[in-house]
This record gives C-alpha cells, structure tokens and sequence, in this order.
C-alpha cells in the first residue's frame, strides 16, 4: 500500500502582510519547488487564551520530531 505523508500547519500572518496573498504565493512556491499540493486550505479563528496551548502542542511536536531524527541517524 502506497501512502503519501500529509501535514497540517497553521500560519498566522504577521502585521501589516497581506495574509491571502502570501498565502497564495507560499502554496505556488510549495508546489512548483517541492512538489507539496495542498488539498485543504481554510480560515480558522482562534480563542485568544488558545495561544499557549498552540505554543505548547508545536513545542511538543518540535521535540518528537527531532527525537524521530536522532532515531534515524
């Protein structure tokens, strides 16, 4: 069985960056240069006491993954 790696990220743009149209431009670049296509794209709203629970949840994600690294190596 063949199945492809699938990713989800979140991006928030920074002040005064037109968020659609680096978007737009971040899926181009994505696609033409590594081959990733999106499949799902959407608009979220986030609580604002969710900040430190994202933080958290990408740290931890950050330390699995360079556990998963130092595994392989």
């Amino acid at each position: 069985m063949n199945t492809r790696a699938r990713f989800v990220v979140t991006f928030v743009a920074a002040p005064g960056i037109d968020g659609v149209r680096a978007l737009r431009w971040l899926l181009k670049r994505a696609r033409r240069q590594y081959g990733l296509v999106a499949i799902d794209a959407r608009e979220v709203e986030i609580p604002a006491d969710a900040s430190n629970q994202i933080a958290d949840a990408f740290a931890n994600l950050r330390h699995d993954v360079a556990a998963r690294t130092r595994r392989r190596a």
